[in-house]
């Protein structure tokens, strides 16, 4: 009886110690979870871009031509919050000479909306579908496409003919409220009863309804506010973006054209030269920031006068871009002090 009453018990530093080491330990099993969460989301991303990229290259088989880049349309355009926000046509800028400007250009042509318009396809009859007259919309105009997605081929011009024959010659040329189907004689023949014929695509399928989701504002930033199916503040009619897995819009890049010919693909031209003056190679944001040996060349100078890109950029006809799992990226350089593009992912195809 007096050894139990006399065995010495935890001292304050012993136990001081414990929870020091279970502290520890817990740190370390939430870091694991946290890499091994990042990888998966990571590995997920990855492979969801990898089947944009074979959709897009179904859509070039039947088209002729990858999907343009729509967006803000220069000089004016669709609103933050109306349907045709970030869904006006942009066209490539052409640039010349042998001093190519850093921050226009490349890295300003791209679209967050593009992959849904041209690879499902989930707009009215007047904008990018080509169904047949169906149900009508509660509290809407017109009636409902049927099928709900599927695209019809977008024309030359890659719009609907919204830039070679647009319906009111006073607006900005591309934007989306002039896209038409022609359809008959009136300009507005868009909006007609009997517009039906083959749907194409989609080329994108709709497996996982997280993937997608509705840009829904913009930020003090600028940048993109996307709500996806679920959320408060999720609306069905703003435009469509694909996310990646960590919530974030992936961005489509593509090599730029000539006389509002989508199929008219230049690459880097000098002075006098035809071309666009630049490539794939010359967006910062794409560029690696390791290279293997023989893939490494020059491009246009980034913000820090760094040229090296690669030879695989600069051939690509396509691009897709996530901004990683800091849901951060320096789109002026291509290493950047903080680190952000250092998980950038980016996904090459022709």
């Amino acid at each position: 009886m007096s050894s139990l009453r006399h065995r010495p018990g935890f001292t304050v530093v012993e136990l001081l110690v414990v929870v020091a080491v279970i502290v520890l330990l817990v740190g370390i099993l939430v870091t694991v979870l946290s890499s091994s969460a990042k990888a998966a989301q990571a590995t997920s991303t990855r492979a969801l871009m990898g089947s944009i990229s074979n959709s897009l290259v179904r859509f070039k088989t039947d088209i002729g031509y990858l999907p343009p880049v729509l967006g803000l349309a220069p000089g004016g355009g669709s609103m933050a919050g109306s349907p045709g926000y970030l869904r006006d046509l942009l066209i490539p800028q052409v640039l010349g000479g042998p001093d190519l400007p850093q921050q226009v250009g490349p890295q300003n042509y791209c679209s967050i909306t593009s992959l849904v318009e041209y690879l499902v396809g989930p707009g009215g009859r007047d904008q990018d579908g080509y169904g047949a007259v169906g149900t009508p919309i509660a509290n809407s105009l017109g009636s409902k496409e049927i099928p709900s997605v599927g695209i019809r081929a977008p024309l030359r011009d890659g719009a609907w003919g919204a830039y070679l024959t647009p319906v009111a010659p006073t607006q900005p040329l591309g934007t989306l409220a002039q896209r038409n189907l022609p359809q008959g004689a009136s300009a507005n023949s868009s909006t007609i009863s009997n517009v039906s014929g083959r749907v194409l695509g989609p080329y994108l399928e709709l497996k996982d309804a997280t993937i997608f989701g509705a840009v829904v504002g913009v930020s003090a930033t600028g940048a993109p506010i996307v709500a996806r199916p679920g959320d408060n503040n999720y609306n069905e009619t703003a435009p469509r973006c694909v996310v990646d897995y960590w919530g974030q819009p992936i961005r489509y890049y593509r090599r730029g054209y000539a006389n509002a010919d989508p199929k008219l693909t230049r690459g880097r031209g000098g002075a006098g030269a035809p071309g666009m003056g630049w490539d794939l190679g010359d967006v910062f944001a794409l560029r690696p920031q390791r290279f293997a040996a023989g893939t490494e060349t020059d491009g246009i100078a980034d913000g820090n006068g760094d040229t090296t890109t690669s030879r695989g950029l600069q051939g690509a006809e396509f691009a897709l871009f996530s901004m990683g799992p800091d849901r951060g990226v320096d789109f002026g350089v291509r290493i950047d002090a903080g680190g952000l593009n250092e998980d950038n992912i980016a996904e090459v195809g022709k």
